[in-house]
């Protein structure tokens, strides 16, 4: 993917390199327009790189989707409803990784929501699983 577009970004740069006007003062303008045109290309490319990495993993898209659920209730004002979801996602998950990200969303939600006593449980029952399971 990175070869992919550093091809890309430099088939752009050597295009708009050629077909550039030879005056001083337009030349130097048109590289700096040039340079801001590949930082965004670049910065492009680095969120499509960041969207395959995260949706190539079903721990990582899990993880991001737990986060991106919390912020539309949050943005609803409706924070203590993604308790629920994240609750529901320790019922039916059974894998570590996706565990421990819903452990510390609802632990911060509920935490958020002036329910610290349930969020010490929360994450007491996190640290527990991790514990038994970091044991020989």
């Amino acid at each position: 993917m990175k070869s992919l577009k550093h091809m890309m970004i430099g088939a752009i740069a050597c295009t708009v390199v050629a077909y550039a006007p030879l005056s001083q003062a337009q030349a130097t303008e048109d590289l700096a327009t040039m340079q801001t045109f590949l930082e965004i290309m670049d910065s492009y490319f680095g969120i499509i790189d960041s969207t395959w990495e995260v949706s190539s993993s079903a721990e990582k898209a899990a993880i991001m989707q737990m986060q991106k659920i919390r912020e539309i209730h949050e943005d609803r004002g409706e924070k203590a409803r993604a308790a629920g979801v994240l609750r529901e996602v320790l019922e039916t998950s059974r894998n570590p990784t996706i565990r421990n990200a819903a452990y510390m969303l609802l632990g911060d939600t509920l935490k958020e929501t002036g329910r610290s006593d349930e969020a010490l449980e929360v994450l007491k029952q996190g640290l527990n699983e991790n514990i038994k399971a970091a044991s020989p």
